[in-house]
């Protein structure tokens, strides 16, 4: 069971579903048009990470986010709004870059709304209407803010996942400063990890390391403990106890969760 941060209690609670084997969220993004902050695709990649969780406990994830240049600040089912318009392209690019999953557009809450995603910044609107809000803690990038966006990424060299790493590996409660550098070091990583799959899928398969899948997943449950599972997965990487089969099929699987595409190098 997923087990989120409640900012009414001041601790971690079990998430719970209005409905039956479904799990409705939405995200709160940008409210104008204009470029996609670092902020929002935190804040989408938290939606994007309680999908993946819920999905591996076998629950239907229905997923809103409010449209660019809209408001959320009524309850309904609110039918989708397009999101066609040069914002909303925008931010689906940004997010088809992160391995972020779509959520439909809409202007209005979903009613009933199991778990709202917002900012940390801004306030927590409309609370009523989720049982659990979370929010995304503020990224601060050092360098210029506008400069670091998926297309400058691209232009430097720099694979668009090693944002979602670098994100991955602080808590989404805890602020996140970003430079350059940081992403760089995040790409590096991220291309070492790769390699080390494309490698293991060379040897006979082994089934999956029981004990690292159950340490990781278990902390994917404890309100997306993603520096933790990060830092497992380095343990199994360099664990000469493993066998390299082993460790493929277990990279591969956990990826589902991680969303970093660590198997694109297999067979190149």
């Amino acid at each position: 069971m997923l087990w989120l941060y409640h900012h009414g209690t001041g601790q971690a609670t079990p998430v719970r579903q209005a409905r039956r084997g479904e799990l409705r969220t939405y995200t709160v993004g940008p409210a104008e048009g204009g470029p996609v902050r670092l902020q929002d695709l935190r804040c989408y990649l938290l939606s994007d990470l309680i999908r993946r969780v819920a999905e591996r406990h076998r629950l239907q994830v229905t997923a809103w986010q409010n449209a660019p240049g809209g408001s959320a600040d009524a309850a309904g089912d609110g039918g989708s709004a397009p999101g066609t318009g040069r914002a909303g392209q925008s931010l689906r690019a940004a997010c088809d870059a992160l391995n972020i999953y779509p959520a439909e557009f809409s202007a209005r809450f979903p009613d009933p709304l199991d778990v709202g995603i917002g900012p940390a910044r801004g306030g927590t609107p409309a609370t009523q209407w989720a049982h659990h809000w979370v929010h995304a803690a503020d990224v601060l990038p050092s360098d210029d803010p506008a400069a670091v966006t998926v297309p400058h990424l691209v232009a430097r060299g720099i694979d668009p996942l090693a944002l979602r790493l670098a994100l991955l590996q602080a808590h989404y409660r805890q602020p996140v400063t970003l430079t350059w550098d940081a992403l760089a070091v995040a790409d590096e990583s991220l291309r070492w990890w790769r390699k080390r799959v494309a490698d293991w899928a060379h040897s006979p398969s082994k089934p999956m390391s029981a004990q690292h899948v159950a340490q990781i997943t278990a902390a994917f449950d404890d309100d997306l403990d993603t520096p933790v599972a990060l830092g497992t997965l380095q343990v199994l990487a360099e664990d000469g106890a493993v066998a390299p089969g082993a460790k493929f099929e277990t990279f591969a699987y956990l990826d589902r969760l991680l969303g970093l595409d660590l198997a694109r190098e297999v067979g190149r």
